[in-house]
């Protein structure tokens, strides 16, 4: 797909679905996002860049009962982990804390983490029905102090001139959301384009080069933990509707 077909079909995406997850966070419904300071522990979130690359798909707590796909198809050349043990506890303690901020019950859908690398960079789009209420999180990184702060952007809703979405009277706005480790980012997924620019590529120090060292191999580490709304139109994707 190209660039220009799939900023179409986001955009035709954002106007179909703006204003069908409303919550009773007035803020969170006007910006469609919400930043959440300290939302876990990220010592707790934390895990050490895995040797391998691609996608893995856990199916229990058994950390040898897992797929591999060679390719990461959102992120070429990154690591996604879907269902990795370590965040399935945690994935309903954030739940819990999320429902407190939007007044609103939550099912849980899916989570996944990935380890994104120097030059990667994360797409405009908006996202399926299972990520009707999501959260990003920052879970680490090695990036130079002047790099670290990468930020995950996201588009606010356009104000229509009617209901039926055919005129923009206020455009949204392009806002750029910096996390500290353990930090989030509620936002709208199926509402709210979002996207990463590249990963900044740090520069090789001259001390390294005068003494043929490679430089450590950067990364930045996040987590998406995804839900729905228990009451709401896309309820029907939720994994577990007993917790």
């Amino acid at each position: 797909m190209t660039e220009q077909m799939n900023q179409l079909q986001c955009k035709m995406q954002e106007v179909l679905n703006s204003g069908t997850s409303s919550t009773k966070n007035e803020q969170f419904d006007k910006d469609g996002y919400f930043v959440i300071r300290n939302l876990w522990d990220p010592e707790e979130l934390y895990h050490p860049v895995p040797n391998i690359r691609g996608q893995l798909n856990y199916y229990d707590n058994n950390l040898d009962n897992f797929t591999h796909c060679e390719v990461e198809n959102q992120v070429e050349g990154s690591i996604a982990r879907y269902w990795y043990p370590q965040y399935r506890n945690i994935h309903i303690g954030i739940r819990k804390k999320l429902e407190e901020v939007i007044g609103r019950k939550l099912y849980n859908t899916y989570y996944y983490d990935r380890f994104y690398f120097p030059g990667q960079a994360l797409t405009i789009h908006t996202d399926r029905d299972a990520c009707e209420i999501s959260v990003t999180m920052h879970i680490s990184t090695n990036l130079p102090d002047d790099l670290k702060d990468w930020p995950i952007k996201i588009k606010t809703p356009d104000t229509y001139t009617d209901k039926n979405k055919t005129s923009i009277s206020i455009p949204g706005e392009e806002r750029s959301c910096i996390l500290q480790p353990g930090d989030g980012v509620l936002y709208k997924g199926c509402e709210r384009p979002h996207w990463r620019d590249p990963m900044p590529i740090p520069r090789r120090r001259k001390r390294d080069v005068i003494m043929r060292r490679d430089n450590p191999d950067y990364y930045y580490h996040q987590i998406f933990f995804h839900y729905v709304l228990a009451d709401g139109q896309r309820s029907h994707c939720a994994w577990d509707r007993s917790r």
